[in-house]
């Protein structure tokens, strides 16, 4: 079988899909990626990608002349999500068509923010899976409204169907179901157990041994720290020094200096892989990315997240939700906040369970292999 990803050129985006990718190669099948940015990360984990876009500036896709930076939008639902989008996916779908006829899949995987994976599939009359990054984009209404937002891009390629087969792939636990954006979960949903995979990277030697002190990681993700994101952590670093614990802050092409001087307890990384890291944290400070989120759910890390708008609020409602994890304000978040993730037994209690869960209930990509081999025919 040949498998097509298409992916929306968001590097959050893409990772998620590497492990199902990296399933379905290993059971020896073929896997090939039509992405228009962030190729660097799934040619880094050994799989070859098509750009679909050379020369693109994205800045001018994502934020067009006069309109808000989609990142800060406070209100952001599920129909602003499908505008934004499906203008992206507008930008790709040529480049996607060319790849996907020139290769001839069997089968497309695609994130489900691009909509360019749908149309194709459409256009070849061959099946498609959707895979929501996490809770903020897994709104089921999410499909229908990018297909309405790039009727123009249908209409353009004469698509007028649909594809073959679909189904959509959860990695949120099926108890937290009810937290979810929209009013109901899809029939053709498979659960999948979340594998953390955030790119490869030798590990520094201070991660190999357990710390002195309880850990605490703070990241703003592979976006939010940069063009001046990270000063929102600014109060928290102050703070960090009154508090019995090793901070680990990962800068993420951020400007360390917009925080002032730092204590010595913490530790700045310009980038770590995050599962390994969390492996020797007590609990972790982040801006609700549905990755992070993931990440430290599956490893049963209590969590205290900063949401500061566009998707972050339908992961913070979750995360709270589940009872493993609370949300704080940036500008006020100090020794409190951070005392409860280290020492609030309910918290660590919740946290343990949803790993517990993840690891006993949900089917690994692996397991999953031969339900995509079913749905490609």
């Amino acid at each position: 079988m040949r498998a097509l990803f298409v992916t929306s050129p968001v590097l959050s985006h893409a990772f998620p899909t590497i492990p199902v990718a990296h399933a379905l190669l290993a059971a020896g099948h073929e896997v090939r990626y039509a992405l228009g940015a962030a190729l660097d990360a799934v040619t880094d984990a050994g799989l070859p990608a098509v750009d679909i876009t050379p020369g693109l500036d994205y800045d001018k896709i994502w934020v067009p002349e006069g309109a808000e930076d989609p990142m800060y939008v406070k209100d952001a639902g599920v129909e602003f999500l499908a505008e934004l989008f499906g203008r992206v996916s507008g930008a790709e779908v040529d480049g996607v068509l060319e790849a996907a006829r020139a290769w001839a899949p069997d089968l497309i995987v695609h994130s489900a923010a691009q909509g360019a994976g749908a149309l194709a599939a459409s256009a070849l009359g061959i099946p498609c899976v959707e895979l929501p990054l996490g809770p903020a984009d897994s709104d089921p209404r999410l499909a229908g409204l990018l297909r309405a937002a790039m009727k123009g891009d249908y209409e353009r390629h004469g698509v007028t169907g649909t594809p073959k087969a679909t189904a959509r792939i959860s990695s949120v636990p099926a108890r937290l179901a009810h937290l979810l954006p929209g009013d109901r979960r899809p029939e053709d949903e498979w659960l999948m157990r979340y594998v953390p995979y955030n790119g490869g990277g030798t590990l520094p030697a201070w991660l190999l041994t357990p710390p002195e002190r309880p850990r605490i990681a703070v990241t703003l993700g592979s976006i939010g720290a940069q063009w001046g994101g990270i000063a929102m952590l600014a109060p928290l670093m102050a703070e960090a020094a009154r508090i019995d614990a090793e901070f680990v802050l990962t800068l993420g092409g951020g400007d360390v200096e917009l925080l002032g001087e730092l204590p010595e307890n913490v530790r700045t990384v310009e980038w770590v892989p995050l599962a390994p890291l969390l492996e020797t944290c007590a609990g972790i400070v982040h801006h609700a990315g549905s990755g992070t989120l993931l990440t430290a759910m599956r490893l049963g890390v209590p969590q205290c997240v900063l949401p500061d708008g566009a998707y972050q609020q339908a992961n913070s409602a979750v995360l709270v939700g589940s009872g493993a994890g609370f949300a704080a304000d940036a500008t006020t978040i100090g020794g409190e906040e951070c005392r409860r993730l280290l020492e609030d037994g309910a918290l660590r209690s919740a946290a343990a369970e949803l790993r517990r869960e993840m690891v006993d209930t949900m089917p690994t990509p692996a397991e999953l292999v031969p339900r995509l081999v079913d749905l490609a025919g």
